[in-house]
């Protein structure tokens, strides 16, 4: 039968490989959110591209640019660029929180914390 080394190094080995699986899912899920942050931007891009054609279209036919006129013209696309910049900090803060909590992995021969494999027997 083992001895309580044995069973020592399963349960090492049984908490690296926990630890190797919960860091594999934080860093697909930061993953996940950084392609969402990506198809926002795009989203966001899409929307200025339509202010700056519609700013330029009401210049081309009035060959000046009225601010109320414009205002009226583009709101609705630059509420939509804030509510994806909004959501873009949250997500990116979500991306921050996954990645900053550090993997503390020890030696899955180590007696345990601060003990020497001759302490174990």
């Amino acid at each position: 039968m083992p001895g309580p080394g044995f069973d020592n190094i399963f349960n090492k080995m049984k908490e690296v490989t926990n630890k190797a699986a919960s860091e594999t899912n934080k860093a697909a899920k930061a993953a996940k959110l950084k392609m969402t942050v990506m198809s926002l931007n795009t989203e966001k891009t899409r929307h200025l591209q339509t202010v700056g054609q519609r700013t330029y279209t009401l210049f081309i036919e009035n060959q000046s640019i009225n601010g109320k006129l414009l205002q009226e013209k583009v709101l609705e696309e630059l509420k939509q660029i804030e509510r994806i910049e909004e959501r873009i900090k949250e997500l990116e803060a979500e991306v921050a929180e996954l990645q900053g909590q550090p993997v503390n992995v020890t030696d899955v021969t180590d007696g345990g914390e601060g003990t020497s494999p001759e302490d174990n027997r």
